[in-house]
């Protein structure tokens, strides 16, 4: 049975779940308050210390666990993989010139949730000096989100477009005829749509924070920036976009790295993990974050 927030599967009497939200980081960035981030954590530890196992979706999000009071041998990792077939680079098209008339030279591609925790701010300042140094690119912003009018009002002076919320063949037209994609999030457990983005064949630019940075290879598939660093996001940038052949073996580097991560071989990891679990001394799924 899947859930809102994780799955539920009843096996026997012991407890295992999932945590694949950074819920006291979100808490943070929404409130501003960091006695509500700590109090957050206080409940997240105290609930998943209950249980017996806990998957995490990185090794980011692992560490964070057990930094928190939660056991090491509690906390391991879920295998989690892409679907190659559906996304790939030869579903490139001119999607974005014909469905939102975008014809610049360069396409910049943010894929999620439009809300503040995702660093979204960061983005919009990077752009800013990117855009002066380079006019012929355009920023595509795809998803929907509390911050989406907010991003809206504070870009209408740039070329940046707002498709809303993409999905089917749709969202990998969109992966696969953009350029570079961005993901300045520092609170994502593990960030699927940079898998997406690099089966599309496109080179990844992350932060140094959460677990978007374990989906890629530094400096071979894409680059790796500090987090909350607009200046540093606006410098990589600025370098991927002055050397196209150095962006497009990225590119072609990704495809390749996706394929070893195919929907395929992560599911038959998860399922072997699960057929372990199920078959000791009693377990009990229960919803995760």
């Amino acid at each position: 049975v899947v859930g809102l927030v994780g799955s539920e599967m009843c096996i026997r009497d012991r407890i295992c779940g999932t945590y694949h939200t950074q819920l006291p980081q979100y808490a943070q960035f929404l409130t501003g308050d960091e006695a509500m981030a700590d109090l957050t954590w206080k409940f997240v530890a105290w609930y998943y210390d209950q249980m017996d196992l806990i998957y995490a979706p990185s090794e980011s999000t692992r560490q964070e666990l057990i930094e928190r009071g939660i056991k090491a041998e509690k906390v391991v990792l879920y295998p989690r993989g892409i679907d190659t077939r559906r996304f790939a680079p030869d579903k490139r098209s001119g999607y974005f010139e014909q469905l939102f008339g975008v014809t610049a030279k360069a396409k910049l591609l943010y894929v999620g949730r439009v809300s503040k925790e995702k660093n979204l701010v960061v983005l919009e300042d990077a752009y800013r000096r990117i855009h002066a140094k380079h006019p012929q690119t355009h920023l595509i912003v795809v998803g929907e989100g509390p911050y989406w009018n907010e991003m809206q009002g504070r870009m209408r002076d740039l070329p940046c477009t707002f498709t809303g919320v993409l999905t089917g063949d749709d969202l990998v037209k969109a992966y696969a005829s953009a350029d570079i994609f961005v993901f300045p999030s520092t609170t994502d457990t593990f960030g699927n749509v940079v898998l997406e983005a690099q089966a599309c064949g496109l080179p990844v630019v992350v932060s140094d924070q959460g677990g978007p940075r374990e989906n890629m290879l530094p400096d071979k598939t894409g680059r790796v920036v500090p987090g909350n660093d607009s200046g540093a996001l606006a410098d990589v940038l600025h370098e991927m976009l002055s050397n196209p052949r150095q962006r497009k073996a990225m590119g072609q580097a990704a495809r390749r790295y996706m394929e070893e991560r195919s929907f395929d071989a992560a599911f038959l990891k998860t399922w072997e993990s699960y057929r372990t679990i199920s078959t000791g001394e009693g377990f009990k799924w229960v919803a995760g974050f």
